[in-house]
């Protein structure tokens, strides 16, 4: 059984690193390629945003699961928090992985791109944020949406 310290170390990186997939990862790197006067890149980004969330949360409204470590709500925006189908980290992850994969077209870069989305969905897991169906639906949601924003 692994020390309590190395426990710690273990949870606090797949924590920290579940932040690729995060909302305000998201958002500071729309922030940059607007800065960066990249309108094409943040379009498609805004684009895959709004698709991304407005699919969530059809699919959170009509049907409600539980986190695995269930959270408490107390209006609707907390029930679309506290909903775990489909995973919002797996579908913004996946999502972001296959845009930048696809825009730096680097063969290395995207191997360490796709790792780094398959550490991601694990850790969802791992953290029981969520099960498996609702990160390969999200993993599932991402690839549609990257798919949709390019035939844009």
């Amino acid at each position: 059984m692994p020390s309590e310290f190395i426990q710690r170390q273990k949870d606090d990186f797949f924590r920290d690193l579940t932040s690729f997939g995060s909302l305000w990862f998201y958002i500071i790197l729309m922030l940059f390629f607007l800065i960066q006067e990249n309108y094409q890149v943040f379009k498609k980004l805004i684009a895959g945003f709004v698709l991304i969330y407005g699919i969530t949360i059809i699919i959170r409204s009509i049907w409600f699961k539980n986190r695995p470590k269930k959270y408490s709500y107390n209006n609707y925006i907390e029930k679309l928090d506290a909903a775990s189908f489909p995973s919002l980290h797996a579908t913004r992850i996946s999502f972001l992985g296959l845009f930048f994969a696809s825009y730096f077209n680097n063969f290395m870069l995207s191997f360490l791109i796709v790792v780094l989305v398959l550490i991601v969905l694990y850790a969802r897991t791992y953290l029981k944020k969520h099960d498996w169906k609702d990160v390969i639906a999200g993993f599932i949601i991402g690839i549609l949406v990257y798919l949709a924003v390019n035939l844009i």
